[in-house]
């Protein structure tokens, strides 16, 4: 039985906070900005602002430049990293999740088609959890967490895989 430490400082909530739902419900959706370009012209363009792509090719380099790396190991290239929100606490599960999915779909990897070419937010991988509980699949987390949708509940490896 997993003990309630490891859900982390939320593990007995039924419901996160009304301010954190609103921040996590924009995670993932693209905001306009205007950036300058080198011309001294602007340009408007859509970002996601937790999300960033072409990060391990710029490590892969700079540890080949570091002569004190013998060895390094990166995830693959196309790996998108996807990092916390100002304030929104301990998601890092949900947030593994997201980058091992961005490898799915950026690969074309098998299922990608079930993602829609979209990284799913932390409240629909909270939903897939709960959905693959209701199936049989590792069911004993419900029984574990109490379950997890809407809340700050930590989750372990074995939704990670």
């Amino acid at each position: 039985m997993c003990q309630t430490s490891e859900l982390g400082p939320h593990a007995n909530e039924d419901k996160m906070p009304a301010w954190l739902h609103k921040l996590l419900s924009t995670d993932g959706k693209p905001k306009t900005v205007n950036k300058l370009l080198p011309s001294g012209g602007m340009t408007t363009t859509q970002v996601i602002e937790n999300y960033a792509a072409e990060i391990i090719p710029v490590i892969e380099q700079l540890l080949k430049q570091d002569p004190a790396t013998a060895y390094a190991y990166t995830c693959h290239s196309s790996v998108e990293h996807v990092s916390k929100l100002k304030n929104e606490g301990g998601f890092c599960g949900y947030r593994n999740i997201q980058m091992m999915v961005s490898y799915i779909i950026n690969k074309q990897s098998q299922g990608h088609y079930h993602f829609e070419g979209k990284i799913p937010s932390i409240f629909q991988i909270q939903d897939f959890i709960e959905h693959a509980w209701d199936i049989g699949i590792n069911a004993v987390g419900r029984r574990e967490t109490g379950g997890i949708r809407g809340t700050r509940k930590y989750i372990g490896t074995p939704e990670v895989h």
